[in-house]
């Protein structure tokens, strides 16, 4: 019995870490990605929320049963790394990691283009131009952003690279 709820436990916890890694492997913002990936990734980011709190639930009552049969150090251990993985991804699949990575700039602040002093004479920009306002936005800046929100002639936008 004490076998077969850590290998239940293990096994949860796998697949809980399995369903949320192949959209984070599948999305990501370099690199070439496919109609079909992104479907499977959209697919299971859809169903991750419920199926990971279940897994969690699985997972718990598991190591609950086998929590008194676990008289090593070494085997409570792993059932608490088990138990942390299935809470971490309960937790990140409620989250959009992409967020993280890509926030928008916080406070833009524009000045007259011979003013820059951070954007050199050759560098690239992306140019918006609405009701005769223009803003320009160094590729430099959005690479690392990748997302800009910013009013151009009373026209909201987002500039994105």
């Amino acid at each position: 019995m004490k076998r077969v709820l850590a290998i239940l436990l293990g096994l949860l916890a796998f697949g809980s870490l399995t369903w949320v890694a192949i959209p984070v492997v599948l999305i990501r913002p370099v690199g070439a990605q496919t109609p079909a990936g992104l479907e499977v990734a959209y697919a299971l980011r859809a169903r991750a929320g419920p199926l990971t709190l279940l897994l969690l639930a699985a997972g718990g009552a598991a190591a609950l049963f086998l929590w008194p049969r676990l008289v090593s150090w070494k085997g409570r251990t792993l059932a608490c790394v088990a138990v942390a993985a299935l809470v971490g991804c309960a937790w990140l699949a409620r989250q959009n990691h992409f967020e993280w990575m890509f926030h928008p700039l916080p406070r833009l602040a524009f000045v007259q283009a011979g003013l820059a002093k951070h954007v050199a004479d050759d560098d690239l920009v992306l140019g918006v131009v609405s009701a005769g306002e223009q803003h320009a936005y160094p590729v430099r800046a959005l690479a690392y952003h990748h997302v800009v929100n910013d009013v151009v002639g009373s026209e909201p936008i987002v500039a994105t690279y």
